[in-house]
């Protein structure tokens, strides 16, 4: 017989709420019609914390960013602007401002027409006939879109003509629809025909929308479904372009486009999920949780302070873009909210809480680390500062140029490390940067051009798979190599949340250019300093140190020189101009003020680098920093280890054995990057295969071998937390009664288990374990929302139910190994078995003691042994060390094969099978 508990849950599915409903087609558009042009009305709401912060930012004079065009468009209506359209308009209906013959593939100035006639009809729409210049107003209006109408002009990049002309001019028509001619309806949709149903990723959801916009103007409903359905396809996370797995965003193949692409993604989605709340078109319950976590997961990460992260702008290097975009990610917040669950609500509510004032804290709320393997770059969030590293590699496009678009930026995925605690350290600093020196990066020490990515994806591949990134959530190591352009090198980084310690290694090339690492270069905010003979000298133009390991500071940061270096710090005023980078931009000098530090490495030999970055400190906590606990364990081109506390970094570029501490051997047999804890006999690996082509990590710690299993639910490059070694330690006693109460200052041994053939996140089971010198104790908490159990008497009976298991064995390779299987109620299948599954069930745990509790959506297994029994069983080491294995069996339907099988550690099989060595771990007793 077998028991299912919780079936209320069946009930609960099949009583949920279904929305009705009941508006006919027309009233449906009708509906949409009016949230749209409410939306754009409303978009000019001076009561609207963003569009104040907005209005104190003086307006862009040039624009060739989407984003940053629509973001303009929620200015509070500017009415001295708008008088001077309609002075200044011709009696053909153009603006004699406007280069309606420009050939610029970007920043089109035509466009310009476009958006004067959008902010001109959403002022005529909000104001009505009451409006003060009625009926010049409307005059000035149909003489703007005649004049259009009549001369069709055209722009040599395609986007304008499908997508940003329609795009503009659509919300226009929407707005006029009532007030246009027919003849004016024939040329409008003439218009909106130029964008049709096509191409990948962002480009299809704008197409889209614009033939969206279309139906709605022809009161298709058909067209406008047909839009929808088009437009929420690309709510997906399964594509090549796109949502990744890691929540950033491609477009252009494999390359984050976080500021450009999958920003307006986010814009388009978040509105359209506003658009269409309360219509038979919302956004399912999937789709509206995928944008959010776009949102909470990707974008949350790279926003400081209400700036975006330079490494997430990518080609797009305008004028205030960090402020725009982030500006344009908070209103997005606001516009996901419509169709969120409370809980989604608060999220969005406290990214917006943390980026725009008032901030209620100096701190940030929303710290950690994180490692976007799909795209291989870092972000680290502390308390009061952020730092973020961008890489390239064989599968991750570095940057691109497009449309003249990012001419300078050729090492822009090199490893660029920022470093932020206000968030405007790096705002517009472009015109100013030696671009062969954007912090962080490895590159030629030259006066000679920038090499130009002309193509995307050509020239810029970093030609190395080893790079990525491993981290626990709070801290974490990223490594790459480094072969591009002629130079190698290894780089690493450390980040905790006192520091960024950086690390280079093997750095050579066969140029006869000097290498230099770029340290920093930024905006100068105060004086820019070097430590020598116990002072802080301040540095005025151009500083050069030759073989000495000094301290500098500028603007709440410390840099620390942790080895003997040939360094050049630099304070000047530089000019540049904003075309040289950007060509859309008119050319036009420009002045500021920079610092930059870096290190210059000799040729004869490869060359090597360590320095710390001290974010948010003091010149006096700079000067007094001490290093002494940062054991730097090697720094070369086989490995790059460091001990910190007792935690250890380490980047394995090949095979290879180090010793972390006397009592603590590593031996890696698998390249990759490691994260090792040990506390009170436990022993965390934390580790990722930044090559993304392995299906398991290797290493032998000691004694004993582990092998890394890349779970089937988990990406390649994502970090594996596995804790191979776990400690018993000692008590005075415990009851074995089934209650957790004598488990309360015990640590929790292994706090999940994994599954690795199912892939599924579904209950979770905490398994903990101590002794008193003559029981071994244990317990299983388990989370269970379908218990499933038999009334049988027979120990067989228990492979039928849920149940937890364990295993010890007498030796590594399992040849002679003892099993236990236990269900929710204590019924225990016991056996002796020999590799391979030789099973004797006539053998039982001598002295086995059991207690259980059952609750409603979970149950608890505790016991012990004697230790006694274990020696006689021969499973304990002379060391103290048992070889065990714990595991799971969850069932969650009447069918044999609906069973999830988990485990401590993940073992070396494509089938479910823990009778294999692979699944053991290491048990101390302390």
């Amino acid at each position: 017989m077998r028991l299912l508990t919780n079936t209320f849950l069946l009930a609960a599915f099949l009583f949920l709420p279904v929305k009705v409903f009941s508006q006919t087609p027309q009233e449906e558009l009708e509906k949409i019609r009016r949230n749209y042009t409410q939306s754009l009305i409303d978009s000019n709401n001076e009561s609207d914390l963003l569009n104040r912060i907005l209005a104190g930012i003086p307006p862009e004079t040039e624009m060739s960013d989407q984003v940053v065009v629509e973001l303009h468009q929620r200015y509070p209506f500017n009415l001295d602007n708008i008088k001077k359209y309609m002075d200044s308009i011709r009696e053909d209906g153009s603006w004699a401002d406007i280069n309606y013959n420009d050939t610029k593939r970007s920043g089109w100035d035509a466009k310009k027409h476009a958006d004067r006639v959008l902010e001109l009809a959403k002022l005529y729409h909000a104001e009505g006939p009451s409006c003060t210049w009625s009926p010049r107003f409307s005059t000035v209006i149909h003489q703007a879109l005649d004049y259009w109408f009549r001369t069709k002009p055209v722009c040599k990049n395609w986007w304008y003509n499908e997508i940003g002309i329609p795009k503009t001019f659509g919300p226009a028509f929407l707005l006029l629809r009532t007030q246009m001619r027919p003849d004016e309806l024939k040329e409008a949709v003439k218009v909106m025909d130029n964008a049709r149903f096509g191409m990948t990723g962002q480009n299809k959801v704008w197409l889209a929308g614009n033939v969206l916009m279309k139906g709605l103007l022809l009161d298709d409903y058909e067209l406008v479904k047909a839009a929808r359905d088009t437009i929420v396809s690309e709510i997906t996370t399964e594509r090549e372009e796109g949502i990744k797995s890691d929540w950033s965003f491609h477009q252009h193949g494999p390359q984050q486009q976080f500021g450009n692409y999958g920003l307006a993604y986010l814009g388009e989605m978040s509105f359209y999920s506003g658009l269409f709340a309360g219509t038979s078109f919302a956004l399912n319950a999937e789709q509206q949780s995928i944008l959010n976590n776009l949102l909470t997961e990707g974008y949350r990460w790279i926003i400081w302070w209400g700036y975006m992260d330079v490494n997430a702008l990518d080609r797009q290097l305008f004028h205030n873009a960090p402020i725009h975009k982030a500006l344009a990610i908070g209103n997005d917040a606001n516009s996901l909210k419509k169709g969120s669950a409370p809980a989604d609500v608060s999220k969005l509510d406290a990214f917006l809480n943390d980026n725009f004032p008032p901030q209620s804290s100096e701190e940030a709320s929303f710290t950690g680390q994180k490692h976007f393997w799909d795209s291989d770059q870092t972000v680290h969030r502390a308390p009061k500062w952020m730092a973020s590293v961008k890489m390239a590699s064989e599968r991750v496009i570095g940057t691109e140029l497009v449309n003249e678009d990012n001419l300078k930026g050729f090492y822009m995925g090199d490893g660029a490390t920022y470093i932020y605690r206000h968030g405007d350290e790096y705002l517009n600093v472009f015109p100013f940067w030696d671009w062969r020196k954007i912090p962080g990066i490895t590159s030629y020490e030259t006066d000679a051009p920038v090499p130009s990515p002309r193509k995307y994806g050509a020239h810029t591949r970093n030609e190395s798979a080893f790079v990525g990134g491993v981290t626990d959530g709070r801290t974490g190591m990223t490594a790459m190599v480094v072969n591009r352009d002629g130079v190698h090198a290894r780089k690493a980084w450390v980040m905790t949340n006192d520091y960024v310690l950086c690390l280079g290694a093997g750095i050579k090339t066969d140029s006869t250019l000097s290498l230099t690492t770029s340290v920093d270069q930024r905006k100068k905010r105060g004086e820019l300093s070097y430590f020598q003979n116990n002072r802080w000298h301040t540095v005025n133009g151009t500083f050069k140190s030759n073989g000495k390991a000094l301290r500098f500071y500028h603007d709440s940061t410390g840099y620390i020189l942790m080895q003997q270096a040939n360094s050049v710090a630099i304070s000047e005023k530089r000019s540049g101009s904003w075309s040289d980078f950007m060509g859309s931009y008119t050319p036009q000098q420009v002045e500021g003020e920079v610092v930059s530090l870096y290190i210059r490495h000799p040729k004869e030999s490869p060359a090597s680098y360590q320095y710390l970055i001290l974010p948010a400190v003091s010149a006096e906590r700079t000067a007094s920093f001490s290093t002494d606990n940062i054991h730097l364990l090697c720094n070369d081109e086989a490995m790059q280890a460091v001990e910190i506390g007792h935690r250890f970094y380490i980047t394995a570029y090949q095979k290879g054995k180090i010793r972390l501490a006397d009592n603590l051997l590593l031996e890696i047999q698998t390249p990759g990057i490691y994260m090792l804890s040990t506390e009170n006999g436990t022993i965390r690996v934390v580790a990722s295969d930044p090559t993304h082509t392995q299906s398991s990590l290797s290493l032998k710690i000691n004694n004993y071998d582990l092998k890394i299993m890349q779970p089937s639910d988990q990406a390649p490059g994502q970090s594996i937390s596995v804790t191979p070694v776990i400690s018993a330690p000692s008590v005075k006693s415990i009851s074995v009664d089934g209650k957790k109460d004598d488990w309360a200052q015990i640590p929790v041994a292994v706090c999940g288990l994994i599954a690795p053939w199912d892939g599924a996140v579904k209950d979770r089971t905490t398994f903990s374990v101590c002794h008193d010198r003559k029981n071994l104790y244990f317990i299983y908490e388990v989370s269970d929302s379908t218990i499933i159990y038999n009334n049988e008497k027979t120990e067989a009976s228990v492979g039928s139910s849920d149940r937890i298991e364990f295993f010890f064995s007498k030796d590594p390779a399992m040849k002679d190994y003892y099993c236990a299987e236990i269900d929710p109620h204590g019924k225990v299948m016991d056996y002796h078995a020999k590799f391979y599954r030789q099973f004797d069930f006539s053998w039982n745990f001598k002295g086995l003691k059991l207690g259980t509790h059952v609750g409603t959506d979970s149950y608890i297994v505790e016991g012990s042994i004697p230790l006694k029994s274990l020696e006689e069983m021969g499973v304990i080491s002379s060391e103290g060390e048992i070889r065990m294995g714990v595991y799971r069996a969850d069932y969650y339907g009447p069918k044999e094969e609906q069973v999830i099988w988990s485990s401590w550690i993940i073992p070396d099989a494509t089938q479910p099978d823990f009778h294999i060595p692979s699944s053991l771990g290491v048990l101390k007793l302390r």
